[in-house]
């Protein structure tokens, strides 16, 4: 078992890659009162076209069908569920699904052992009888269709899908009721073969817990199991253009505030010599300093009551574009967004911002160790964007400089915009 220790902080994470290829991460905490296990598949909704092997020709599934897997994985046959098994052991199960991965996930206090063999177990057995996809389809619908009329819901996911002309950004997590129709148990179990075996899975293991008793309980597991040698996985991924599809879309629904969202498509080739890792963090600190809760476009906002509370940042690095997004809830729309044009454009990092973003993140950094989920989700971020833990983030933190942030800064590119607004309805 291998030690990978964060640099500085000296806070440990265990790791092991077993024989099948499942690899496992574990971050114990003595302090904690409880255990948080999750079991993830690199299979998200945006994998509609793939092949497996040598096999020359791509299956096509519908939108949705990872979210479909993911409640498909639930059902353990004779009408018992999962949720009746974690239930008798006093644990809170649940998963969700991404654009990028699934997650299965069980939080507990007692029954460690039980809880991570059954997590393995219930993942690694599935059941894919017709009545049974069949039962799950008319669940799936009902929650697409309280989608459909949540606001929140429509204003982040018709944002994605006006952003994207190829990109499978562009479409719900969770599909149509139109593409869940098209889902069957052959489908479902054509991706389960594809993406869930021990090679394409990862394991992350924080809180209350031995690792070495928890690594011996997962290889005893997975050896008295038969898993297909592995195989390559190929994803057909479309090319996107950097432009937007639809600038602007206004829609009518039942909201006390209208709600606002704008989205920024930055060609990636703009940063170049920036890694998506520094990229990350450096575009994150621009966006604290002039967009965050001390900045002084915020304060504007507020004090001349433009908006509600808060403005909600975000930064998304995907394959051809960088993906910037700022959430609140306006009357004034067409003045946020002047105003958000604006200091994007002019936007410049003092020295004394910069030190105090550093100290901010340092802090942010250790502190989150007390939390168990929160490392979990930092540890799952990394093996998914780069494959391996950063364990030097505590050094890149410190080496932030004026120069490279106002050079990324000065590249941000506000030119395709698509802009998604959710005013109140009329009477």
């Amino acid at each position: 078992m291998k030690k990978i220790v964060y640099k500085e902080i000296e806070e440990t994470v265990y790791y092991e890659k077993l024989q099948n290829g499942l690899e496992v991460y574990m971050y114990p905490l003595e302090t904690a009162k409880n255990f948080y296990l999750t079991m993830n598949v690199k299979f998200g909704s945006v994998d509609t076209e793939f092949k497996k092997g040598n096999s020359k020709v791509y299956t096509c599934v519908p939108n949705g069908t990872a979210h479909f897997l993911e409640h498909q994985m639930f059902q353990e046959g004779d009408g018992h569920t999962a949720f009746e098994e974690f239930a008798k052991m006093g644990s809170s199960v649940n998963a969700f699904t991404t654009y990028d991965y699934t997650c299965y996930e069980v939080v507990s206090s007692n029954k460690f052992k039980e809880n991570l063999e059954y997590l393995l177990d219930y993942v690694q057995n599935p059941v894919f009888q017709a009545g049974s996809v069949n039962k799950e389809k008319g669940i799936i619908k009902e929650e697409i269709k309280m989608y459909d009329n949540t606001p929140n819901a429509v204003l982040n996911f018709g944002l994605e899908y006006n952003l994207n002309k190829q990109d499978r950004h562009k479409y719900t997590i969770s599909g149509t009721v139109e593409d869940i129709k098209e889902v069957t148990a052959e489908t479902l179990e054509k991706c389960y073969d594809t993406f869930y075996t021990p090679s394409n899975m990862f394991m992350v293991l924080t809180g209350k817990f031995s690792p070495w008793e928890a690594l011996a309980i997962i290889k005893e597991n997975q050896s008295s199991k038969d898993f297909p040698s592995k195989s390559k996985i190929t994803k057909r991924v479309p090319r996107e253009t950097v432009e937007v599809d639809v600038k602007y879309e206004e829609r009518e629904m039942d909201v006390s505030v209208p709600k606002l969202k704008i989205g920024y498509k930055i060609d990636k080739t703009a940063f170049k010599g920036f890694g998506d890792t520094l990229l990350k963090i450096y575009l994150d600190a621009i966006l604290q300093i002039k967009f965050g809760p001390t900045s002084d476009l915020l304060e504007k906002l507020i004090d001349e009551n433009l908006i509600t509370w808060d403005l909600y940042t975000a930064r998304e690095i995907r394959d051809e574009y960088v993906l910037l997004t700022f959430e609140t809830e306006t009357e004034y729309k067409e003045q946020v967004i002047d105003l958000i044009r604006q200091e994007l454009k002019s936007i410049k990092v003092t020295p004394e911002e910069m030190e105090r973003v550093k100290r901010s993140n340092i802090s942010s950094f250790i502190l989150h160790f007390n939390d168990i989920i929160a490392v979990a989700e930092d540890l799952e971020d990394d093996v998914l964007s780069n494959g391996k833990i950063t364990d030097d983030i505590m050094e890149t933190y410190r080496n932030m400089t004026v120069t490279n942030a106002n050079k990324i800064a000065s590249s941000i590119d506000i030119k395709n915009e698509s802009i998604f607004y959710i005013n109140k309805m009329t009477v």
